[in-house]
């Protein structure tokens, strides 16, 4: 498991910073020494927590303990950004009172009601909104679609990370009753089954074989479903758990896709779904193959496209009329925003041009579907997982 140098020297200035805060005021108050030693102990443990995790997990390949770093995580944040708003509003407050030569007690408000706050949603965020599953219907209407396929239902799961579910099978209940409970024609499954290991499916099979789909249920690879995000000890071993990871996702009852095409068939017509691997930004992770996936098929053909992640439909998809629905996953967005009426709003739109939802450009559609799991903290502030119905319309 990998820790970037910048990711370690952030996390250690919010410890050093509010830490050493606390100790020079306990310090002036002569605090006795049990309370300073209280007091550093979560700073001890912390870095010396993020240390090893730098030093001493880029071979480790046990999925449970990267799913404690993730509530451990939680935790340091749950204890450091009170501690960094008391600092902050300390600091304000010295300011304004260096300026207007009085206190405010406004300061010390705001902070406790902030702090609060950050607590409150972190918990809920945490504990709640991850189980608060949402069906998002939406309607893609598409010229000259064949005429069996109006009203053709998709039901779209993305980013699931199994690792981060640590086991707990029960997650997946609600899961199941939601999709079954929209009769879907086929089910897509748009990658990221896993964090990184193949251990991470281990018995899961029994609950994703409850899916039904009256046709079909069809998978692609995410850019975690590669194991890329550790250092193997040989490429052999690094190539038997993407074997396994791939076997896993068949096992499970889905079609994989890698840079393949099949025909979906009703009544006398036909649509032809294709499935590429993942893009990536970076060519060395890239391993999509839009020309192969479409190997025997003619531009005349309408076609519908799994592609994990969404930056791919700018860089390859617009302007091939052929592809009329593009199905992503990958930003989760950013598992943080605020919805304001219709209109969800997330810092993943700093990153990524289509990020959520539903765009159209030029009558070629792409949803980029949330996920249903997390990564790298256990929590969604202010979006809920998503499984999203698709209605195919004829315009």
């Amino acid at each position: 498991m990998k820790m970037y140098t910048s990711v370690l020297v952030v996390l250690l200035v919010m410890i050093i910073i509010p830490d050493v805060f606390f100790y020079l005021k306990l310090k002036s108050k002569n605090a006795k020494p049990f309370y300073i030693i209280l007091h550093l102990i979560p700073a001890i443990f912390f870095t010396a927590l993020f240390f090893y995790m730098k030093f001493g997990l880029e071979t480790m390949q046990n999925f449970r303990v990267v799913a404690w770093i993730m509530w451990l995580y939680f935790f340091f944040l749950l204890i450091y950004i009170p501690k960094l708003l008391h600092v902050i509003f300390y600091f304000l407050n010295f300011l304004f009172k260096k300026i207007f030569k009085r206190n405010s007690v406004y300061f010390n408000i705001i902070r406790i009601i902030l702090s609060v706050f950050a607590v409150v949603t972190m918990l809920i965020s945490a504990y709640i909104t991850p189980r608060n599953f949402e069906l998002t219907y939406v309607q893609v209407p598409i010229t000259n679609l064949p005429a069996a396929f109006d009203g053709f239902k998709i039901v779209q799961l993305s980013d699931i990370h199994l690792g981060s579910w640590h086991k707990k099978f029960n997650k997946l209940i609600p899961v199941i009753k939601l999709v079954n409970e929209q009769n879907p024609d086929i089910i897509v499954f748009s990658g990221d089954m896993v964090n990184n290991f193949a251990g991470e499916t281990a018995g899961w099979k029994p609950y994703f074989l409850q899916l039904k789909a009256k046709s079909a249920k069809f998978a692609v690879l995410g850019n975690h479903d590669y194991g890329d995000y550790t250092e193997w000890e040989n490429i052999e071993e690094r190539k038997k758990n993407r074997l396994l990871i791939n076997q896993a996702i068949r096992d499970f009852g889905f079609r994989l896709l890698l840079n393949e095409n099949v025909y979906l068939k009703k009544d006398t017509d036909s649509l032809l779904l294709v499935g590429v691997e993942n893009w990536g930004k970076s060519t060395t992770a890239r391993y999509c193959d839009l020309s192969k996936a479409l190997r025997g098929s003619s531009p005349e053909e309408l076609k519908i496209l799994i592609s994990h992640d969404p930056t791919h439909w700018d860089a390859e998809v617009l302007g091939r009329k052929d592809i009329v629905l593009t199905l992503s996953g990958h930003t989760h967005a950013a598992q943080m925003g605020i919805k304001m009426g219709k209109r969800l709003y997330s810092p993943a739109s700093l990153v990524f041009k289509y990020w959520s939802g539903l765009y159209n450009v030029d009558d070629q559609y792409l949803y980029v579907n949330r996920g249903i799991g997390y990564i790298g903290l256990p929590m969604m502030i202010g979006v809920r997982p998503e499984i999203t119905v698709i209605e195919l319309k004829r315009k």
